[in-house]
């Protein structure tokens, strides 16, 4: 529990009362994002999150109880969230833009998320996890639909090159995701060795040292930048061919202005330039729809567990990133 900027500790709280509609969820394996951290520093426009906040919007665990109201879960289920709890009245939700709700509401944010051990989630935002995928690689559906989102916006083919700047989480996700349209070839871009071999090590055909220097020309059809620096994005625009496109995934923070990115690059190299924020609710299902097909493995990306206990343990190795940290995952001691 944060219960305001700087302040977290583990408590008991009240147990969440189950709506008609709703489904209650025994959290399982939470990851940690570096959200969490910026909630915990109070550095989110208040717009965003609701002190005190159980944080955890990257969660999976298996239903306790169903509403009333509910007939597509049954007590046992496995499954995973969605975090945005859209309204689905809005323009944006009838358009199918989930992700842009007007009437914002998130897991993890305004609402109890999976760092907690019980979970209240309207129906409408639950999907299956299938019974092959672990509770610990649940926790990447989350930002793995983020990232799906941006490759289906930066409308990836076949045969194209793309360069992935950036080796985090969302990073190690994009190259796993892009291969799955038979680029050409995938090129990271990072500024650790240790970053650098894991680029490769999920299916990178070259990891580029970024840190020292400006790394050699290259003509990519699209560029994924999930850094969240602005040296990223004008590098970005920089990597990517004459008439291609850079998708922009990475938030650097508010404040943060592209004074070093010439006006004319975008307008004189044809460029598209497009912002990427979170999922829509049906880029999470598609997202679902390859696990349970076997079409991606996310497993890999899952780079350190903690038990749930030993969240500041967790929180600092985030904080810090010392050695190869893709997903941080907690894990909750199973019931008994």
């Amino acid at each position: 529990m944060i219960a305001r900027p700087g302040e977290v500790a583990l408590q008991e709280v009240e147990e969440p009362t189950c709506g008609p509609g709703d489904v209650v969820v025994r959290s399982r394996a939470a990851g940690v994002c570096r959200t969490d951290l910026e909630v915990l520093h109070g550095e989110l426009d208040r717009r965003w999150v609701r002190y005190p906040c159980i944080p955890g919007h990257e969660w999976s665990g298996v239903i306790a109880e169903v509403g009333a109201e509910v007939s597509g879960f049954g007590v046992g289920d496995r499954v995973v969230c969605e975090g945005i709890v859209w309204c689905g009245q809005c323009r944006r939700c009838r358009a199918g833009d989930t992700n842009l709700c007007e009437n914002y509401d998130q897991l993890g944010f305004t609402r109890g998320g999976g760092y907690g051990e019980l979970v209240l989630a309207p129906e409408h935002v639950v999907h299956r996890l299938p019974g092959h995928v672990a509770f610990e690689t649940g926790v990447l559906v989350e930002p793995a639909s983020v990232v799906l989102r941006a490759l289906e916006r930066g409308r990836l083919a076949a045969r194209e090159s793309v360069g992935v700047i950036g080796i985090g989480t969302l990073g190690s996700l994009a190259i796993v995701l892009a291969r799955l349209a038979s680029p050409a070839r995938i090129v990271a871009y990072g500024i650790r060795d240790d970053e650098l071999e894991l680029a490769c090590r999920l299916g990178a055909d070259e990891a580029v040292d970024v840190s020292e220097g400006e790394p050699p020309p290259s003509e990519h059809d699209l560029v994924v930048e999930t850094a969240g620096a602005v040296p990223a994005v004008e590098l970005g625009t920089r990597l990517v061919r004459e008439g291609g496109r850079v998708v922009l995934l990475g938030i650097a923070g508010e404040g943060k202005t592209l004074g070093s990115l010439p006006a004319d690059r975008i307008a004189l190299r044809d460029l598209e330039l497009i912002g990427s924020v979170g999922y829509t609710s049906a880029a999470w299902g598609r997202l679902v729809g390859l696990l349970a097909d076997r079409r991606v493995d996310l497993a890999s990306i899952v780079t350190h567990r903690f038990p749930l206990e030993e969240f500041e343990r967790a929180f600092e190795l985030m904080e810090n990133r010392d050695g190869i940290v893709a997903k941080i995952v907690l894990e909750h001691s199973p019931p008994g």
